[in-house]
């Protein structure tokens, strides 16, 4: 590690870039979280005296700079005092934070809500696909759907696949804890033979896995049946308890 920081190019612009990055990201997402609060304009008014101060400064006018500077630390101060429901809040979201979330593994449990999702519609006998992207990117197969783009939630995933719904035919991908596409198109298998007797949704979820790292979930329109494509295998018959250990261990 100590050897990178000693390479000349990375020393001079890749980790000044990456510091600029850093803090612009940090002041952005700040503003995002009290946008629309009475903190909004007091920011804005801190932000000018330090711009004053900084021009005063870079002047050399010292009286002015001098002054200016005890009016931050006063307004640093003051802020405190004033707005605790809003620090509070902040720090709040900033604990939701999906990247802090993902830190301290308290992120969104998709295995419960995809192996519910499923169970119903296994219930049901509505035929479905999820694909959920692993390494190897989707997006060629993202843009044969309908751009969702939506928090992941059974709700969602229930009416696409419900029969009334135009975007029932097809894959529905997930990426993260998103939906983020529906009546994808996929690649269908070469071995038809492994799959006789089966339809064209099973055919495409091993395709899928064959090409990619995606975990396919599938569930039968006749029988209700669920099964598993991944890493160019396909399990039948897939119970519930079944789904969510491999789901598991999909994302070990």
């Amino acid at each position: 590690m100590d050897i990178l920081f000693k390479i000349p190019w990375i020393r001079r612009f890749l980790l000044p870039a990456a510091d600029i990055f850093i803090i612009a990201f940090v002041i952005y997402r700040i503003y995002l979280m009290i946008s629309g609060t009475r903190a909004v304009q007091v920011v804005k008014g801190l932000a000018l005296i330090i711009i004053a101060a900084w021009l005063s400064q870079f002047l050399h006018l010292e009286a002015v700079s001098w002054l200016l500077k005890q009016l931050i630390q006063v307004s640093v101060i003051a802020i405190i005092i004033l707005f605790q429901p809003e620090l509070r809040r902040i720090l709040t979201k900033l604990g939701q934070n999906k990247l802090l979330s993902f830190i301290l593994r308290e992120k969104i449990d998709i295995i419960d809500i995809v192996a519910s999702t499923v169970e119903e519609l296994s219930n049901n006998k509505i035929g479905a696909i999820i694909a959920i992207e692993s390494k190897v990117g989707l997006k060629n197969f993202i843009e044969t759907g309908v751009k969702i783009d939506s928090i992941i939630s059974k709700e969602i995933l229930l009416s696409i696949f419900k029969k009334e719904s135009p975007l029932h035919d097809g894959a529905v991908i997930i990426r993260g804890s998103r939906i983020v596409s529906a009546r994808c198109i996929l690649p269908l298998t070469e071995r038809h033979e492994l799959l006789e007797g089966y339809g064209t949704r099973h055919h495409a979820a091993l395709g899928l896995s064959e090409e990619t790292d995606a975990f396919v979930i599938v569930v039968s329109e006749e029988t209700g049946k669920i099964s598993i494509a991944y890493n160019s295998k396909m399990e039948m018959g897939v119970s519930i308890k079944k789904l969510k250990d491999r789901l598991k261990q999909f994302y070990e």
